[in-house]
């Protein structure tokens, strides 16, 4: 009877750049870690870390840098950006671009700006899941790149 059934295939894994990003998640919380952080200190405290000159910050908890708030969080949306135009969907980033926009000239932010922040966070999350890693490593150049050309073109 064993003589009829097809012989198994031999396991063979990917290599580590083909693989999916939602099974290396921790690449994946290494970008919107330091986001959810801030969202949740604006939801909780109802305020932002700054510099002495007033500039908003953020410590990331994986290097333990500071980092400009809305500096990062541009940096972040301009790569979704170009993800967006490559694939040809909308992932909606205004969001997060207006909540950069309010740190920068130091405005209000409302409940209803978090939550709208989160919404997005969570539609670039699944989008970012079905990456491959080298495609995400790809992007991240791609975008290095772009920002090279514009300080030349400055």
């Amino acid at each position: 009877m064993s003589s009829n059934r097809k012989p198994r295939k031999a396991y063979r894994p990917k290599p580590p750049g083909e693989q999916l990003l939602k099974n290396q998640l921790w690449r994946v919380a290494a970008v919107f870690n330091p986001l959810e952080a801030i969202l949740n200190q604006l939801e909780t405290a109802g305020t932002i870390d700054v510099t002495t000159c007033g500039k908003p910050i953020f410590k990331d908890a994986v290097d333990g840098h500071w980092y400009e708030t809305p500096i990062a969080i541009m940096g972040v949306v301009d790569a979704y950006q170009m993800h967006q135009e490559r694939i040809g969907i909308d992932l909606g980033l205004d969001p997060l671009r207006q909540l950069a926009n309010k740190l920068t000239y130091d405005m209000p932010i409302f409940q209803a700006d978090t939550e709208a922040c989160r919404a997005c966070l969570k539609r670039m999350k699944a989008v970012t899941l079905n990456m491959t890693a080298d495609y995400a490593r790809q992007m991240i150049v791609d975008f290095q790149i772009k920002e090279e050309l514009m300080k030349v073109a400055a």
